[in-house]
This record gives structure tokens, C-alpha cells and sequence, in this order.
């Protein structure tokens, strides 16, 4: 694996910690406990600690916009350095009219406690801050909560206690299901991302505790952080550790698991995800299928983890605060419940080495009036001679088989300046197989999930897949859609959250099923979230080989190697099926110099000669 990227280069970004839950502290105004200094004149920054009712303290700041005030409140809640520094994006809300104000989580950075990480005792905690905050002389007493990733899971948290003065947030790039999100996709453990991303907080500490003290004067802060990293070092709170130990989703996965509570957030509610987000993925636990339609809107995109700073993206939340925190009469509660900002691109070509986000534009922009997304299934079967069909086989006995494990193609895999790589070539012919439609005779566009019904048989008695689905282009370019991962013994579904289209493992160790060599069995595969039109002309292609390099994630593979074997037949039908539905976009072929996160690369395989598959009318 290459080296992981440096906080100070690249936003950090969501992720997994540990431990046990505490008990939920009660709401409350809770005293300014340390050495608060400035003063709330318009412009000022503040800062000091809120002491919570089990004798914690967490440190925050917050900035000032100009005018009398008082002003409605934006709060930034994680565990990096919101409580020591002002938070990256204050100058562009306190141009809005907003307090905002950086708040750390128990047991992070300068705030004292247990890091939690996320949990219930994290919610509680910061829903204790929203009315501390709201009775302060300088606010209106209305809070929102702002912030993608780490600062987007905890809004989860806090609006599901439901403190009486927070009326809006807008979570972004969740992980409300760490482990089926990240730290196990597919129940094949992400050796990339968590661990390395752990491994990073007593750097971004320390930094935060040498801010406070050039910043404030505070002193005391470092000798909390140097408490705080000792702590998250032990055995039982080391998530590094307790990711490699905990292979089977348990007790302590379900409690750092968001969607089990974000049912009872009944306040409004905007979310973001981004397809190929290279950090977290774009699953969120789904989470957005559990708040009550009235109180919730996404915005979906391709991309990677950063595109809340695009325009079309930070337009929107404006106009949402806006409503929501002022009172502003701007009819946002009329707007689609989900927006589609597609093909998600640079300005220029290719992508800007500083990554300035403010040159991001999509090429369109699609909605849809409720969530979820109405779609309908349409399945595309796998077929002999590496044929992707809208008709089931019907031979008695077909099969393909590839060899495994053998190096697979990488995929947005980062570099050190921030960028991400392309996607590279096949290194091993005879480790994958390649499914293919004709051209199309009419445009496709897919929204949402999708699965690979699998019949697979293998050698060993158990194997990694990896699915990637792809567009190749009547100009001869491939372009990288999206992939799902599922390790065969861990195929087992929780039957009453599995659709159609969202195969949803079980992954408890009790459900283990390892294979017997030899012996197809019916495996459904989860291919990420994702949205893409594939355009009258192109095709659509499944590739089946051993899981790589994605974005940040890497995978701990089994190294038993197999012959793995797919079958097509008419009592073992593999099928991919996905969720079409029809919505307006730009006419021609996006460039792929200028694509985010889409790359493409040169076609390796011939199109499959005739017409392909007619979608549904």
C-alpha cells in the first residue's frame, strides 16, 4: 500500500474509533469552564470549555460575523481541532450572518473525557453544547449543525437526542454503519483507510494543543491532549487493534452505528454523498431512507469526499440554513427532496493540482421528489462467451472461471499531492472475467444500489470477489462506475433489510458459511451506491477479479488460492441488477480529463457485436 495522505494536504476525513458507551448526559446550560478569552464584539473570537454535567470539559471556539447581533448559531462538532481552531470554512458562513462555533468531542484534541468516538454518550454530549450555546447573550437561540465527515457523523448523533433549540443540519459523507461503510465492505476488512486514519490523531493533537496555546495562551490544553493519545493507545480504546481483533459485526459495531437511532431525528435535514467518495464510500448506512420524508433532502453527486465546497452544492445549503436558522422566506421546503448534480467535473482539464473545488461543475442537474428514489429493477444477465444480456441463459451447463488471487486493477488510488491516480490497466488477464452488453440503442440512467447475483463455485473453501461496473464509450475510452466487494462465507443476508436491489449481509459470526469446493451457490454481491447515464452507444460492463486498490481502501485478502468459477446456466443464472430510472442529463460524453473521480482507460476487450439491452418503458 502507499503512503496514506498528510492531514496537513488533504481534509481528514471520517472513520472508525472505539469503545464502550457511557451514560447520556442530561440537557442543560453548563458553565464556561476555563479561561475564556476575547470578547463578542462583531468579528471576535472567543473560546473557552463547556464543563459537562459528569465534571468533563469540552473546549470550543467561536466566530463572530459583523453586525449587533445576536446571531443564529452554525456548530462544528468533531474530533480533529474545531475547539481549538477556527473551523475551515467560518469565513464563508459568518459572511452569511452566523456565529460559528468549534466545538471538540469528549475526549479529542483539548476536550477531557473518554473518546468515544461515535455513540450515544457522544450525541448527549454535544446535544448538551446546542443548548449551552443557544443561551448564550450573542446567539438567537437557534443551532445548526454544519460539517461533512467526522463533523457530519456526530450531527447524526446529537439531532437523535433531539435537544429542543437544534433546528437543522446538514450531515455530510457518513458512516452511520461502520461496519458494513468502511472498516468491512463486504465483510473483507478495509486495511487501508481506518487504520491509517486512527493513526493520525496524535499528530492533529498536538498541532491543536500548539494552536491554543499561540492562539489563547492556553497551556492546559497540552497536557489534556498527551492524557488523550495515552488513552486512545490502550489496548481496549486502540481501533487499529480492535478492527484487526472484531471481524464479525457485533454489540460494539452496533453501537457505533448511527442508523439504529437516526429514525427519531425529526428536524430538517440535508444530506450529501459523493459516489466514489475515496474515504468513507458513499453507503452512509442508508440512513437517509430512515428520517421522516418531510424532514429530509439529499444532494448526491460523483466525487470524491470534498465536493460540499462545490458551488451547486454550497448554493444549496445556504438557501437551506437560510430557511431554516433565519427564517428567511426563500421556499426552500419546496425544493426536490433529492437533487442529482451529475458528472461532476473540473472546469479545466485535467484536474488542477490544488484542487480548488469552487472550478467543480456538473454537467446537469436531475431531481427526484422523494426518498428513496422510485427506481425499477432491471436485471442483465451474465452470458456465455463474456456477454452481458437482457435475457436469462438458457443452457443446461455454462461456467467461466478465473484464477485468484492475482493483482487486479487500481482505482483513484491518491497521490501525495492531493490528486488521485487513474485506473490502471489489468495486470492479469487470467485473474477476471469481463461481461459485456452491445451498444446500447438507447440511453440508461441508474440511480442507487445495485447487486451481482452471483452463482459462483471455487476450489478453496472460501474467496474474495470484487465487481466493478464500468461504461466503455463508442470513442474507445472505459470509464470506472462503481464497485462492491463480498467475501463467499460471509454471504449469509439479514432477509428483512435485503431488497431486490440492496443485499444486506448478516456478517455476525454465526452466520459464517465457508464454501465446499466445488459446489455453486447463489452469493449476492453490494455494488456501492452510485448514479450514471450510459448513453445510447456505449455498453455496460461487469468485471469479476480479486479486490484492489479503490480510493484510500485496501484490502486484507485471503491468500488461499482458488479457481473460481461463474455459472450461467438456466438452473444457475448470474445476473447484476440494477436500479434504472429515466432522468434528463447532457446530451454527449462527458470529457474524462475533467471528470471527478470518474477516470477512464483505454478499452482492453472488443465490444460484443449487435443490440444491447432495451430498458424498461
Amino acid at each position: 500500500m502507499k503512503p496514506f495522505f498528510h492531514p496537513r494536504a488533504w481534509p481528514v476525513a471520517a472513520g472508525m474509533a472505539a469503545v464502550t458507551a457511557i451514560t447520556a448526559v442530561a440537557f442543560g446550560l453548563a458553565a464556561c469552564g476555563g479561561g475564556s478569552s476575547g470578547s463578542t464584539r462583531p468579528g471576535a473570537r472567543i473560546w473557552g470549555y463547556i464543563q459537562l454535567p459528569d465534571g468533563n470539559k469540552m473546549r470550543y471556539s467561536v466566530v463572530f460575523p459583523e453586525g449587533p447581533g445576536p446571531f443564529p448559531v452554525l456548530m462544528e462538532y468533531d474530533g480533529y481541532a474545531s475547539g481549538s481552531l477556527i473551523p475551515k470554512d467560518t469565513q464563508s458562513w459568518t459572511r452569511e450572518g452566523y456565529a460559528v462555533m468549534g466545538l471538540n468531542v469528549p475526549g479529542t484534541g483539548c476536550s477531557t473525557g473518554e473518546d468515544q468516538w461515535a455513540d450515544e454518550s457522544v450525541g448527549a454530549a454535544g446535544a448538551h453544547a446546542v443548548e449551552w450555546a443557544a443561551r448564550q447573550p450573542w446567539s438567537t437561540g437557534k443551532v445548526g449543525m454544519v460539517g461533512y465527515s467526522y463533523s457530519g457523523y456526530d450531527q447524526l448523533w446529537v439531532a437523535a437526542q433531539r435537544p429542543p433549540s437544534l433546528k437543522a443540519i446538514a450531515p455530510g459523507k457518513n458512516v452511520a454503519d461502520p461496519y458494513r461503510d468502511v472498516a468491512y465492505p463486504g465483510g473483507i476488512q478495509n486495511i487501508g483507510f481506518p487504520a491509517n486514519w486512527w493513526r493520525q490523531f496524535p499528530e492533529i493533537w498536538r498541532a491543536a494543543a500548539e494552536q491554543a496555546r499561540e492562539l489563547d495562551g492556553d497551556t492546559a490544553c497540552a497536557r489534556v491532549v498527551e492524557e488523550n493519545i495515552r488513552k486512545i493507545q490502550r489496548p481496549e480504546l486502540d481501533m487499529a487493534r480492535w478492527l484487526e481483533e472484531d471481524r464479525f459485526f457485533g454489540a460494539r459495531y452496533a453501537a457505533k452505528s448511527a442508523m439504529y437511532s437516526t429514525h427519531r431525528i425529526d428536524i430538517p435535514t440535508l444530506g450529501t454523498q459523493s459516489w466514489q467518495d475515496e474515504q468513507v464510500g458513499p453507503r452512509m448506512g442508508y440512513y437517509e431512507d430512515t428520517i421522516a420524508p418531510d424532514r429530509m433532502w439529499l444532494i448526491s453527486s460523483n466525487g470524491d469526499h470534498h465536493t460540499d465546497n462545490a458551488p451547486v452544492i454550497r448554493e444549496t445549503m445556504k438557501r437551506f440554513y437560510a430557511r431554516f436558522l433565519k427564517g428567511e422566506n426563500n421556499g426552500f421546503e419546496k425544493t426536490p427532496r433529492v437533487l442529482l448534480a451529475q458528472e461532476m467535473q473540473w472546469t479545466q482539464a485535467p484536474q488542477p493540482q490544488a484542487l480548488d473545488y469552487g472550478q467543480l461543475r456538473p454537467s446537469a442537474v436531475a431531481s427526484f421528489d422523494r426518498l428513496p428514489v422510485r427506481v425499477t429493477p432491471m436485471s442483465l444477465w451474465l452470458q456465455p462467451g463474456g456477454r452481458l444480456g437482457d435475457a436469462p441463459p438458457q443452457a443446461q451447463r455454462q461456467s467461466a472461471s478465473y484464477s485468484y488471487p492475482l493483482p487486479a486493477s487500481e482505482v483513484n488510488e491518491p497521490k501525495e499531492d492531493g490528486t488521485m491516480g487513474e485506473w490502471t490497466a489489468s495486470p492479469a488477464r487470467d485473474g477476471l472475467l469481463r461481461f459485456t452488453t452491445a451498444p446500447l440503442p438507447r440511453t440508461l440512467g441508474f440511480y442507487g444500489e445495485a447487486s451481482l447475483d452471483l452463482w459462483l463455485s471455487a476450489t478453496a473453501n472460501d474467496t474474495d470477489v470484487q465487481v466493478t461496473l464500468s461504461e466503455v464509450r463508442p470513442d474507445g475510452q472505459e470509464m470506472f462506475v462503481q464497485r462492491g466487494w463480498l467475501r463467499a462465507s460471509m454471504r449469509a443476508l439479514d432477509g428483512k433489510r435485503s431488497t431486490a436491489l440492496r443485499p444486506w449481509g448478516d456478517f455476525t459470526e454465526a452466520a459464517v458459511r465457508p464454501l465446499t469446493p466445488g459446489e455453486p451457490v447463489l452469493m449476492r454481491v453490494e455494488i456501492q451506491k452510485f448514479a450514471h447515464v450510459f448513453r445510447a452507444g456505449s455498453s455496460l460492463r461487469v468485471t469479476l477479479d480479486t479486490p484492489s486498490q479503490t480510493g484510500y481502501w485496501a484490502f486484507g485478502n485471503l491468500a488461499v488460492p482458488s479457481i473460481n468459477t461463474v455459472w450461467m446456466d438456466r438452473s444457475r443464472p448470474s445476473k447484476i441488477v440494477l436500479g434504472h430510472i429515466a432522468y434528463a442529463h447532457a446530451p454527449a460524453w462527458p470529457d474524462c480529463r475533467r471528470m471527478l473521480r470518474q477516470p477512464c482507460r483505454a478499452n482492453e476487450e472488443p465490444v460484443p457485436d449487435g443490440v444491447g439491452p432495451m430498458p424498461p418503458l
